[in-house]
């Protein structure tokens, strides 16, 4: 289902993307489409006529209330499922069935046997599958890695994260553990993520937390150990209290100096002042604030990934990558619901 191919420098045809889903993330994603040369968005698929069909007229696109509707009538290259994480399953099969390449948001789904399914439909229908895991291109996060791969910090000694937010308030599906997996696999997933695409696999983790009285584990502390010694503390919450900001934090102690990154939000991520700031202290000289241009995190997911297409290449976050990452986080949920250390 590539339509576009390389020639003179330029893409002779569009590149067609469909979204499922008009909530917050499919939003970002349709904005982040407008700036991407050579893409376009064809169609929005949202079961509720009000919200898809204003979707689609502040989009500029077509309106589906059904994928099997969109289907009969377009034929795209890219599919973004943007819907609830319980759905996820069946929509990427869905679209594998129909040829159509697909990048699924994230939690890609709660469970190893549910992913083998989804990477097999889109394995023995010869489309790409990737999981949208935005912070890998989260500007301040870049950063970070880059620094780390020019020996800015020196060997290192421990890493921190942490993702802060209050409980969801426009949908009632994320109190439920067998729909949402609570801020485990809605909002930790993000930073052991980000760790995995730095290290790779743990040698081992444990973990404590909160579990909500709907069974979600919405607060996590955990500890991640490498082989190399290298040691992680990530912490996650989708149930702060008080009016609690959205918040990121990142620090990375080495022996050379130290990252530290705080992003302030208010409800959300997008919402009220945000404020960021990304500091470095070398151990020799003055510490820095550093200047990190602002690129759309969803565009540059996107474009990247569509640029993977067209080339036919590897995708810029492989499969085996996001399995390996939901099995860490799978191995998280046992250790909390155990209270041992699990190794990998």
């Amino acid at each position: 289902m590539q339509s576009g191919f390389w020639r003179k420098g330029r893409y002779k045809s569009m590149f067609r993307i469909v979204i499922l889903g008009t909530g917050f993330i499919g939003s970002s994603h349709a904005k982040a489409i407008r700036n991407i040369d050579g893409v376009k968005l064809a169609a929005i698929v949202e079961m509720d006529e009000a919200r898809g069909r204003k979707a689609a007229q502040e989009a500029g696109c077509t309106w589906y209330p059904s994928f099997e509707q969109m289907v009969a009538n377009e034929s795209p290259d890219l599919v973004i499922v943007a819907l609830p994480t319980f759905l996820h399953e069946k929509y990427v099969i869905r679209a594998a069935q129909a040829k159509i390449n697909v990048l699924c948001e994230k939690p890609v789904t709660l469970s190893l046997d549910s992913f083998d399914r989804m990477a097999q439909a889109c394995r023995l229908n010869g489309v790409y599958f990737m999981v949208a895991q935005a912070v890998r291109w989260w500007p301040e996060f870049v950063q970070v890695k880059n620094m780390l791969h020019e020996d800015k910090i020196g060997r290192l000694r421990m890493i921190y994260e942490t993702r802060l937010a209050q409980h969801p308030n426009w949908s009632s599906w994320h109190t439920d553990p067998k729909k949402s997996g609570g801020g485990l696999y809605d909002l930790h997933i993000h930073d052991i993520d980000y760790l995995y695409s730095l290290f790779g696999m743990p040698k081992s983790v444990y973990a404590v937390g909160f579990k909500s009285e709907s069974g979600c584990w919405n607060h996590v502390a955990s500890n991640l150990k490498w082989k190399n010694g290298l040691k992680a503390v990530c912490e996650a919450s989708m149930d702060m209290k008080g009016g609690h900001p959205f918040t990121i934090e990142l620090r990375v102690c080495g022996d050379k100096g130290t990252l530290d990154y705080r992003f302030v939000a208010g409800f959300n991520i997008k919402d009220g002042n945000q404020a960021a700031n990304l500091m470095y202290y070398p151990e020799d000289g003055e510490p820095a604030r550093m200047d990190v241009p602002q690129p759309d995190p969803f565009e540059e997911e996107v474009r990247a990934y569509v640029s993977a297409i067209r080339r036919k290449t590897e995708a810029p976050i492989p499969v085996c990558e996001s399995r390996n990452v939901l099995e860490i986080v799978s191995g998280i949920e046992q250790s909390l619901e155990t209270g041992k250390i699990i190794t990998f």
